[in-house]
């Protein structure tokens, strides 16, 4: 990495990160695809993953803990309260879908942003 992008970013991932933006910025310039911000979301997820590993590692194991006596029950032929415990465990999903529901409106405010800068800019 060059000495003077150690000063503005911490690692390549934050540059990546960057980069994402003002190319979603670019994509809505040009009034690209309004996939942009989804694609963007998803590559800002991919990105992050480190920074949010142990967060998606413990909602996993609440979840599996919720399967698990989810099971027991059910062998206990206790129907309703296993099925009810299966239901429980949705930890994991909700996590995902909020981290890329944030990067998605992230992504979308850079979209329409970029919109905008064209508008003003005149492009066509």
């Amino acid at each position: 990495m060059f000495a003077w992008t150690r000063r503005l970013f911490a690692s390549w991932s934050e540059f990546a990160e960057y980069l994402v933006f003002l190319s979603v910025c670019l994509a809505g310039i040009l009034h690209a695809s309004y996939l942009w911000p989804v694609i963007g979301a998803l590559v800002l997820l991919l990105l992050g993953w480190p920074r949010y590993r142990d967060v998606f590692a413990r909602a996993g194991a609440i979840d599996r803990e919720w399967r698990e006596l989810g099971n027991l029950a059910l062998r206990n032929e206790n129907i309703a309260l296993g099925f009810g415990l299966y239901v429980r465990a949705r930890a994991l999903p909700f996590v995902l879908a909020m981290k890329i529901g944030h990067d998605c409106l992230f992504m979308a405010g850079a979209y329409l942003f970029g919109m905008a800068a064209g508008w003003f800019w005149g492009v066509p």
